[in-house]
Formats: structure tokens, sequence, C-alpha cells
């Protein structure tokens, strides 16, 4: 009799953990109980517990106070990083001038790292026909990959003053150097490397203004799980992570970069992206206090510094004189837009990127409303007096 009571409890516990694991009948079972109380209405649906992260699109219930979406922005801009890559997706874009007058870009400066010689910056020049377009320039690696000589120093350095002496303005450095680059031993190319000397030195000579992308945000250097704040968009772009054993850290690669920026103070420096360092604001002070070399643009990272807006505003402030304006890519006026925004209002809450963009986090930003003296500083003279333009 004692084992036939068992055996009954026993399989009714266990009919019943298993209907419990399902959400429909564990939410049907525990608002019945409460109805009973009077703490749940009597007549209920079950309510979904789980969703894929891809699908949570929130409409915020917060109706904002003040809501201001700038037509165009307060003063002429210089976009400080654009992209055209006519030189190996085709053609710029037909309405190209349309798009700049719209955003009052003066000036669009085409970080067009594709493009490390003369004959490929001609055919560049010739594609864009658009005056106020400064083509940026990459360094040649294709002398590193051949690996013909351990002179590539030297023949990257002949193919860039090349395109100094022919106006080249500036380069475009990706982080492909200091985290895919690698010499033809199999080892990784450091960023202090000294066959790059010669390199550099034609920066130097020419003052070439050097634009270096050199990682990205913490998120992409670490485990891609439930603790990562950037699940979301590196699920979307596994490519994107860089948490492998055969990458440099994080703290490594920005450390091989400052002390790059320290060895070579006769050299200018945009650390692009706001160093990497949006997310860190004493660390980005720090970067700026010690080497007076170096400035930051904000290309994608309104979303970053759009979380802390007291700080951001402070830091914007105090170093008016070495930050750039851009936002990363063609001139897009639906993007532009919220960085207008950002910079220009108190506007809180709101979404970092327009609609249908590429969300980072689950997260909204607030403006920064720089003084007028501050936002001509970064959205033109800055620039205009790096690039010589005034």
């Amino acid at each position: 009799m004692k084992r036939k009571i068992l055996f009954w409890i026993f399989g009714v516990s266990y009919v019943f953990l298993l209907c419990w694991a399902f959400a429909p009948v564990r939410q049907t079972i525990k608002l019945s109980v409460l109805s009973l109380f009077g703490a749940a209405r009597s007549k209920f649906s079950a309510v979904p517990e789980d969703i894929y992260l891809s699908t949570f699109q929130p409409h915020a219930e917060l109706i904002p106070v003040s809501m201001n979406e700038p037509l165009q922005p307060r003063f002429d801009v210089i976009e400080f990083h654009g992209h055209l890559f006519a030189d190996r997706f085709g053609d710029p874009p037909a309405d190209l001038a349309e798009q700049l007058k719209k955003g009052r870009i003066r000036y669009f400066v085409d970080l067009a790292l594709f493009t490390s010689t003369l004959k490929d910056y001609q055919k560049l020049v010739e594609k864009t026909k658009q005056e106020n377009v400064i083509h940026f320039v990459g360094f040649n690696w294709k002398h590193l990959r051949d690996g013909q000589s351990e002179d590539f120093g030297q023949a990257m350095a002949r193919d860039l003053e090349e395109l100094a002496k022919a106006g080249v303005r500036g380069v475009k450095l990706w982080k492909n150097f200091g985290l895919i680059e690698k010499t033809k031993d199999g080892k990784l190319l450091s960023m202090e490397d000294p066959r790059l000397d010669p390199v550099w030195d034609v920066c130097a000579k020419y003052k070439l203004l050097v634009a270096i992308h050199t990682a990205d945000p913490p998120a992409f250097f670490r485990p891609v799980n439930q603790f990562n704040e950037r699940f979301d968009e590196l699920g979307r772009r596994p490519e994107w992570s860089f948490d492998s054993p055969d990458v440099p850290t994080l703290d490594d690669v920005l450390a091989q970069r400052d002390r790059l920026f320290k060895r070579r103070k006769d050299v200018t420096f945009v650390a692009l992206h706001f160093g990497e360092l949006a997310h860190d604001l004493k660390r980005a002070a720090a970067l700026l206090d010690g080497n007076p070399n170096v400035h930051l643009d904000i290309a994608q990272r309104i979303d970053e510094l759009g979380r802390q807006p007291f700080a951001t505003r402070d830091f914007l402030i105090k170093y008016q004189d070495r930050i750039l304006f851009g936002t990363d890519g063609l001139p897009d006026y639906k993007k532009i837009k919220i960085y207008w925004r950002f910079l220009e209002t108190t506007d809180e809450y709101f979404d970092y990127y327009p609609v249908g963009g590429n969300r980072k986090g689950v997260w909204k930003i607030y403006g920064v409303h720089l003084p007028d003296s501050v936002l001509k500083k970064l959205y033109y003279n800055n620039a205009a007096r790096l690039l010589r333009l005034q």
C-alpha cells in the first residue's frame, strides 16, 4: 500500500514538474491560484517569458518634454570620417553633391584606405570630380604581404611620397594595422615596428594627417555571451568579434598605438571613433593630455557618448580644440540628423540610430547641447585647421 502511494506521489510529481516546464501551463497554474485570492484577474492569457533578442524592438512609452530634430546643423560642417569607396565598390553616388548640400557639408573627407598607389588615386579623383571631396589614402600593405624584402617600409614610403607630392593631405589606417597584418614570417606586425619609420618620416615631412582606426569597443574583445552588452549586434555579425587567443587584447593594441603616438610626436594623428575610448572618458582625457599631436573624432560613437551626457558635455567643452565631426560612411541624412540632435539639443532618451539602422545595444541616448562656440570648432574649424583649409 505504501509503495502504491509513493508510486502515485512520484508519478503525479513527475507529471506536474513536466507540465511546469512549459510557460503557458506554469503561468496558468500561478494565475489561477492568485485569482482565488483576488490577486489576479479571473480571465487571463499566457504571456511569453522568452523572445529572441533580435526581435526585441521595444517602443518607449516615455513622452518627452522636448523633441527637437534639427533639419540642418546650426553651422557648416566638415565630414571628417566619410567613405565613398569608389576605388573598390563602384562609382560615387550620383546625388553626392545634393546630399552634401542637404547636410551643409562644405568638405567631405573620403577615407579611401584601399587607395595606396598614385595610379589608383588618380583614378579615384577622376571618378569623383567633386572639388569639396578630400581623399585620404592608405598604406600599401601589398609590399608587406608580398614578402619579397625586409625593406617593405621603404617600398611603402616610396608609394606614399608619390601620393603626397600629388597633393594628398592625409592617410587612413584601419584596424588591420595591429590586429591582422602579418610579416612574411607569419608574425603579427607591431604598430611600433621600426621598419615602418620611413613611412612615418614621409607623413612628418609632408604634414600628412594620419586618421587611425585601431580597434573596436571593449565588448568586441569579450566573450559573446549573456554578459556582453552588445550580444545583439555580435550575434548578427560574429565576424566582428575579437575574442580569440590569436588576437591582441584591447589594452595591448591601444598601448602599442599610444606608444606610437608618443614616439612620433612629429606626426599629427586623429584617433578615429573617439580613440576607442568613448566608454572611458577618463582614459580618453589622459590620451589627449599626454599627446598634444592627437585628436579624436566622434564617428559611430554617439551611442557611447550619449549614455553619459553630462560627463560628455564637460569633456567636449574642455577639449573643444581637439574633437572632429564625423559619422562614418556615405552622406546619410537620416543618420546625420541624429548627430546634430545629439550635439545641439537637450533632448532625452532617443535612438542613436535611424529607423532600420544598426542597433548596437538596447539603450538610448541624450543630447549634450553644446554652446555655439564649441559647435563651430567641432563641426568645422578644427578639421579646417588640420587639413590646412584656412
